[in-house]
């Protein structure tokens, strides 16, 4: 669910707000995508985030894939992954000096996009942002809760 249509408020998943960090950098090979599900599944499956599990690995393999696709050879990707009682935020981007391009909407106002798409139906909130490590990176990340 986007965020202009969650009226629920919840506490931020944010390390100041007490989340746990979990951070797996990848060299951009079309094995990044499987190391990516593989960290986020290890990491979920025997925690009670473990109903997240299906989803938050779905998400993530297409964000991964989405910054495989669209970044340099040369550089790493980057998965930061926050967990807290109620849910978890992951955010995926490059660490090379390029945007991660952001599809134009299709007919409808839906992203031109079948991972952003996915976000767009699965997740609780989801969005792009400025990469606070590299000047000129976008990261994409999203949210899913438990008490959705």
């Amino acid at each position: 669910m986007h965020p202009s249509t969650a009226p629920v408020t919840r506490t931020p998943i944010r390390v100041a707000a007490g989340a746990r960090p979990y951070v797996l950098t990848a060299p951009n090979t079309p094995t990044a995508p499987k190391a990516a599900r593989d960290f986020v599944h290890a990491v979920l499956r025997r925690t009670a985030l473990s109903p997240l599990l299906d989803t938050a690995v779905l998400l993530t393999s297409e964000a991964v894939t989405r910054a495989h696709l669209h970044t340099p050879r040369t550089a790493d990707i980057l998965l930061r992954m926050l967990t807290a009682g109620h849910g978890l935020r992951i955010s995926v981007h490059d660490v090379a000096p390029a945007r991660i391009p952001w599809p134009a909407p299709a007919a409808g106002g839906q992203p031109d996009d079948y991972g952003l798409l996915l976000a767009d139906r699965l997740a609780d909130d989801w969005g792009t942002a400025p990469s606070e490590e590299v000047p000129r990176s976008t990261s994409l990340w999203f949210e899913l809760h438990l008490d959705r």
